[in-house]
Parts: C-alpha cells; structure tokens; sequence
C-alpha cells in the first residue's frame, strides 16, 4: 500500500525532535510493509502553509499516485481534504482542544479548530490519539467512526538500561535526584512550567540532592539516555491528547508523575511506581516526594502489548484498508 503522510511535524536540522513520533510511525508502517512518503507543510514557519500548499500537494498526489493520505494533525487534514484520494486524519490535541492563551492565541486557534473540524467532515477515518479528542469533535456522526489509536513506542529504542552509564554520558552527578521535565518552557505555556517549577521550589528543602531538568529539542535517539538517568518524569501540562513523553518514559523504566491530563492516568494504572497528582504545587511536590523515596522502576512489559510499534503499525493498516473502501471522503 502506498500512503502519502501529510504532515505540520518532522524532524528537521534546527529541529531534530520536532514531529520525531510521526517519523517513527512511518518507519514502523513501512517495516509492516507499506510504502510511506512525508509531505511536509512546515506549518510552524507560517499557517499560510496550509493553505499555499493545497497545489503542491495535488501535484505529489498526481505524480505518485498513492492509495491515500495519513494526515497528521487537523490542520495538515483541512490541506489534504482537497485531494482526490482518501484521507485518513490523525487528531493529536491543539487541533481539536484548542490552545490557552492571549486574545491573538485564542483567535489562531479558533481558527485552527474550523480547519480541524472541516477535516474531519472530509476525512473517510478518523484517528484521535486519546478519547477526550474523541468527545471534543463536534458532529455525533463523526465521533461515532472515530479510532482511539496512541502513537506506538519503539520498544527497541526506549528501553531500560544502565543508569550510571547514562548519567556519566549527561553529566549528571550520581547522588542526584533528577526530575526531568520534557518540553521548553518558552514554547510552549500551556505544559505547565510554573507549576512544575513551583513544586520543585518546595520540594527542594527538603531534598538538597534535587536537580529540575527541562529537556526539549533533541533527536529522538537521545531521549531513552535521560529517561534511564532520572529518577521520574514530570508531566504539568494544561492539555494534552496522548503524550509521547508519558509511553516513552514507561518504556524505558522511567517512573511518571503527572497530572490527570489526557489519556496518561490510562498508562500509569498498568504501572507501578508513578502516580497521578492534582494540579497544585504542594500535591506535585508530594507526588514526587513519593515517587523519589519509594524508588520503584515500571515494568515496561505491562504495557508493550498495547503500544509496541509494531502492534500500532497493523491496526494502522487495518484502518487504511477501510478508508480505501469507504471512498474519497465522507458526506458533510
């Protein structure tokens, strides 16, 4: 089968881990067997994109001729409604959640969010990463034929290791206590920084060993080397669909604690050794407090069977194999 992804995500030069799950899934489809090709709009250099690249793309659809189109992210999907092939549209959180924000935020994403909805009236499937993206599309018709599908997880990437070989690697001294928070602070608001910062403010008196880390930006291979040197992962964010960040970690023996945000308390009730916290300094700075006392890795085998890529890869496929008998498009 061959399958165009139309994408707003992929890694780049100046940003190596920016859409580095929607690569992933490519090279995980392919391994099943499917021939995969990125278009990349580059919708973070200007939303102009998804609309001055509706020709561009229809020229790569006449010239290769796939069996249809994976759209990746809502807006990528209002771009790729104008094709002639059927279209998949995979939801991921902003473009259906909306985004926090000031007045000119708040009115991009409304925007945003007629692009999405306008994608998923076109789309012949409808993938959204978490249920609560499910409940946020608007027509009962299109939530009804909506797949509740995660990114997969290379297990073979992600996986448990020698935590004192990674944390000479990251320079990261072996008596402390690290808390790795995985997104930049300046862009992106809405993952709770503040909060997390906050609680870590509070936490540190009484644990003098106690290192805060944001890490955000880098290549995807770089990631498994800081989840197996800390000591738990923090997750504050505001909204999410399914975070990446959260499977990862649990893959590779990571512990989590994170707020009840999208599909993550899911996840971590087939661990052990994470906890959910309520959205407050002083409840994440316990949460945490007990994560690093108690000391327990999850086991990442309670949750391969559900995301190991190559599971996420076929019922991928299945679904492709519907849209291609449903048709080009679904009625409005």
């Amino acid at each position: 089968m061959r399958v165009l992804f139309v994408t707003n995500m992929w890694p780049r030069p100046d940003r190596p881990g920016y859409g580095a799950f929607v690569l992933a899934q490519a090279e995980s489809l392919r391994e099943a067997g499917a021939d995969v090709r990125p278009f990349v709009l580059e919708g973070d250099r200007g939303r102009t994109a998804y609309f001055t690249r509706v020709l561009p793309l229809r020229r790569a659809v006449r010239e290769w001729r796939p069996d249809l189109i994976h759209a990746h992210f809502g807006y990528s999907g209002f771009t790729a409604s104008f094709q002639s092939v059927p279209m998949v549209v995979s939801f991921c959180g902003d473009d259906l959640l909306g985004a926090p924000g000031g007045v000119a935020t708040r009115l991009r994403s409304r925007i945003g969010l007629a692009m999405s909805h306008y994608a998923a009236r076109r789309a012949a499937a409808i993938i959204c990463k978490s249920d609560n993206l499910v409940r946020a599309l608007p027509r009962s018709r299109d939530r009804t034929r909506a797949h509740v599908v995660p990114n997969g997880v290379d297990f073979r990437l992600f996986a448990p290791g020698g935590r004192a070989a990674s944390r000479c690697r990251l320079e990261i001294p072996p008596d402390a206590e690290l808390v790795l928070f995985p997104h930049d602070p300046r862009q992106a608001a809405h993952k709770g920084f503040a909060l997390a910062e906050s609680a870590m403010v509070r936490l540190r008196q009484s644990r003098p060993h106690l290192v805060f880390r944001h890490v955000s930006g880098l290549p995807h291979e770089a990631m498994p080397d800081w989840f197996r040197a800390a000591d738990c992962m923090l997750l504050t964010s505001d909204t999410e669909g399914s975070p990446n960040v959260v499977k990862e970690a649990l893959a590779a023996g990571c512990p989590v604690v994170s707020v009840d945000v999208g599909d993550v308390k899911r996840w971590l009730a087939l661990v052990t050794g994470c906890t959910l916290v309520d959205r407050h300094p002083d409840a994440v700075a316990r949460g945490v407090g007990e994560v690093l006392e108690a000391g327990v890795r999850p086991d990442p085998e309670a949750v391969r069977p559900i995301l190991d890529h190559s599971v996420i890869a076929r019922r991928l496929l299945a679904i492709y194999e519907g849209a291609r008998r449903n048709g080009s498009s679904s009625s409005s």
